[in-house]
């Protein structure tokens, strides 16, 4: 069975290669990563990913979910077939706001929130395929 492909766009690099550390073990997915947000539809072209999940960081330019988004809607707009999940935190309102608004209008598959463990992730990624 071939790997599914994921895309990890996230400032806090621990977190992504805690993540790509723990995947390792399985043959389900195959994770990328990236920090820079300014390169980030240009890496999903590159990775094809078959899901992209991107990271609204706490601090820095993209702060905004609203941001993150634009990111997002120019990735579907090259790659119309990836899914996309929105990880943010549980505690900022108005990302929390941003994310359900984004799901409702399709704009985003699903969104996680940062307090979500491993497992989760990994389960929420396989219903995505």
């Amino acid at each position: 069975m071939d790997k599914k492909k994921i895309l990890l766009i996230m400032s806090r690099e621990i977190i992504s290669d805690s993540i790509i550390a723990q995947s390792k073990s399985g043959d389900r997915f195959d994770f990328y990563a990236e920090s820079d947000y300014m390169s980030a539809v240009d890496s999903a072209i590159k990775y094809q990913p078959r899901i992209v999940i991107l990271e609204v960081p706490e601090s820095g330019s993209y702060k905004s979910a609203e941001k993150c988004l634009l990111i997002s809607d120019e990735i579907r707009k090259h790659l119309p077939r990836i899914r996309q999940l929105l990880l943010c935190s549980e505690t900022d309102a108005a990302s929390r706001r941003a994310a359900i608004q984004a799901k409702q209008n399709k704009r985003i598959d699903d969104f996680l929130f940062y307090d979500t463990s491993v497992n989760y992730l990994f389960s929420k990624l396989e219903s995505l395929i």
